[in-house]
């Protein structure tokens, strides 16, 4: 190939790598298959090196990054890059419109409506960066810094593949574009297994992983963290290219929402998540229909930017401080807090299990009050070397129990006690025992604090909802049950002349207890409270062997030749009804005159072999009542997604299932579709 072919060639294959970059990254066409991109950049790498008078330093193939940097030069940035103030409540927001409202007023010949138009988009957790374009060639790239001088950066932007290079056309002829560099959360959990393995310090979160990869001197280093770039904002634009007319710039950037619109046009990858608000009830809608949605979000996101539409309105309104009044940053309430350790409390669970919880002040963290976080085991305490009196970070994301994830050793100052390990239960002082690799357990199968608990999974089981803790504990107290046998004893003579307690209460309660006195036999099996039985583990058994019976004589071979269940398992339900007080307590349930219906035979209905998993939440049934329909329909239900699953149902806000379907070969159903299938 002579040069002048290769020339034609190198340019059309840029230009093709370039579309389809485009195409996978703004465009999120799934049809743009990652071999051809990776097969045109080799051939072009081939081209280059042929023909290295021929090279371009913005081809795709020098996203490797140029050497390995002394030091990064300082870079002025010609408009501030100003932090936002925050808002925490829709009081907040209201008094920010006031503000707004009140300077506006103070316009010399202002319009006297009152009218504002606002745009929302998320506030990503990475780190903020400048790019400037000239001809539509990437020029420089520079980082915040301090807000009026930053640091030069661009050989690392340039291995983000979401950076273009050159623009699409029309462009201006220069324009400085604004965004955020970030890692996925995926990215973060693949570089630190692979750290941990060859024992390199871990990182810490995605945004201090953004941070850090992008001030590596050698940019090899920042291509091989995998990063990502979302555009957000112009903030400098000059004449246009001869293609582009003045009328249609000035409209491309009229407002916040064209600008990002704009932003896509020319190449860049702009979040999906925004909308444009006539009002602050539509504001606030938005940040609460994405604070149920961000624990899902592939990156992290602590908040909503919420800005002024229109831009001639924002540049008058214009800023003080190194803030604008024209945008506020909406944050949701914080995930993690630190807080000091007053005790270490044990508390034992109704299998027997010891779990260390950690006593603090009440603390706020994620939107509640906290007094207390669990430790996990005592290997997690002997891990994080935590100890009463140590200031430490506690965590709690959505409905997760809260939980201790890190000490502050610097802030010791030598009065904190290392905590030791229980010998013998706090609450009936038989001894303890450890029965698994970091579990320790009360030996005392009477224990009132396992009991208690037993009794709580018991009824919960069984959808007595009428029983909760507080209940319970006073029909223990008062001497009406002491076990799950007693709870299907009880009168209503017994409840109506306690204190709180009236007539129809007693009433309500024990209809309640009366409607649950024959259980199918998996709900019985799971309400037992059996070691490693849960729903799922309980309707195998209950399929396998039919009666209870059959479940209570069989062999430890038998159970453990049940499909789904392991030998940790199997032992566990096995040495369960080899007990003398597990036998005795059932047959003193039986006698209260408790009928448990067999498992009826599944016949071979329309999902028979199929297994489906739920995730998120579904809008016209709860999750319990499309488990029942599967089972009804001889369909398994499995709360792990594996290679062996058929079908992952979807509800809002769906979890980390969704994104690991496609790889596994798994079928995404939407509750549509799955109750079409039905």
């Amino acid at each position: 190939m002579n040069k002048s072919v290769a020339q034609k060639r190198i340019l059309k294959l840029r230009a093709e790598i370039e579309d389809l970059r485009y195409r996978y990254h703004v465009l999120d066409d799934p049809k743009v298959n990652d071999a051809v991109t990776d097969s045109l950049t080799c051939e072009l790498r081939v081209l280059e090196k042929e023909f290295p008078e021929l090279r371009d330093p913005l081809s795709p193939t020098e996203r490797v990054g140029g050497k390995p940097l002394d030091k990064f030069v300082k870079v002025k940035h010609s408009t501030p890059m100003l932090s936002l103030n925050d808002a925490f409540s829709r009081a907040d927001l209201e008094a920010w419109k006031e503000r707004i409202k009140k300077l506006k007023s103070d316009f010399k010949g202002s319009p006297k409506s009152d009218f504002l138009e606002y745009f929302c988009e998320l506030k990503l957790d990475g780190l903020a960066v400048s790019l400037i374009y000239k001809d539509g060639l990437f020029l420089r790239g520079a980082t915040r810094g301090d807000g009026y001088i930053g640091e030069d950066v661009s050989e690392n932007l340039k291995t983000i593949e979401t950076i273009p290079l050159k623009l699409r056309t029309p462009f201006p002829k220069m324009i400085e574009v604004r965004g955020e560099v970030i890692m996925a959360k995926k990215t973060l959990r693949e570089l630190n297994r692979v750290y941990e393995k060859i024992n390199k310090p871990l990182l810490a979160n995605t945004r201090n992983a953004a941070a850090g990869s992008l001030r590596q001197l050698d940019p090899k280093l920042s291509r091989e963290r995998h990063l990502d770039f979302f555009a957000y904002d112009i903030t400098e634009i000059s004449k246009l290219g001869s293609s582009t007319p003045t009328w249609e710039l000035s409209s491309q950037v009229d407002t916040h929402s064209n600008k990002h619109d704009f932003l896509r046009q020319l190449g860049f990858k702009v979040d999906k998540h925004e909308a444009v608000c006539r009002n602050l009830d539509e504001v606030w809608s938005f940040t609460e229909k994405i604070g149920k949605m961000r624990p899902n979000f592939p990156y992290g996101t602590d908040g909503v930017v919420i800005s002024v539409n229109q831009t001639e309105l924002s540049k008058r309104l214009g800023f003080v401080g190194k803030a604008p009044h024209y945008a506020v940053a909406f944050k949701y309430p914080a995930e993690k807090a630190t807080t000091v350790i007053k005790d270490i409390i044990v508390q034992v669970g109704r299998t027997g299990v010891l779990t260390p919880l950690a006593v603090f002040t009440p603390t706020l963290v994620a939107g509640s009050t906290i007094s207390k976080a669990t430790l996990h085991n005592f290997n997690q305490i002997e891990r994080l070397d935590v100890r009463i009196g140590d200031t430490v970070v506690i965590q709690k994301a959505g409905d997760v129990i809260p939980e201790v994830v890190e000490v502050l050793p610097k802030l010791r100052v030598g009065h904190e006690k290392k905590f030791k390990i229980p010998t013998h239960c706090s609450v009936c002082g038989s001894k303890v025992e450890k029965k698994e690799m970091v579990a320790y357990f009360c030996a005392n199968s009477n224990c009132p604090a396992k009991n208690i608990r037993g009794l709580l999974h018991f009824a919960r089981a069984l959808e007595i909802d009428e029983l909760g803790p507080k209940v319970l504990n006073r029909f223990r107290d008062e001497g009406l049950i002491s076990d799950a046998s007693d709870i299907f004893a009880l009168k209503k003579e017994d409840i109506s002349g306690l204190e709180r307690f009236g007539e129809k209460s007693a009433e309500n309660l024990i209809v309640s207890i009366n409607a649950r006195r024959k259980p199918p036999l998996w709900r019985f099996l799971y309400a037992l409270g059996v070691l490693h039985v849960g729903e799922e583990t309980a309707q195998d058994l209950a399929e396998r062997f039919g009666i209870l019976e059959k479940i209570m004589t069989a062999e430890l071979e038998e159970i453990q030749a049940v499909p789904n269940i392991g030998p940790i398992v199997a032992r566990s339900a096995y040495e369960f009804f080899h007990k003398k007080e597990n036998i005795d307590l059932i047959k003193k349930i039986l006698k209260t005159g408790i009928k448990i219906l067999p498992a009826e035979k599944r016949i071979a209905g329309k999902l028979f072999g199929k297994t489906f998993v739920i995730t998120g939440t579904l809008e016209s049934m709860s999750r319990e009542e499309a488990k029942e329909k599967i089972r009804a329909l001889s369909g398994n239900v499995s709360e792990s997604i594996s290679s062996q699953t058929n079908y992952l149902i979807t509800g809002e806000s769906p979890g980390s299932k969704l994104a690991r379907a496609p790889k596994l070969g798994v079928k995404v159903l939407t509750e549509k579709q799955f109750l079409n299938l039905l």
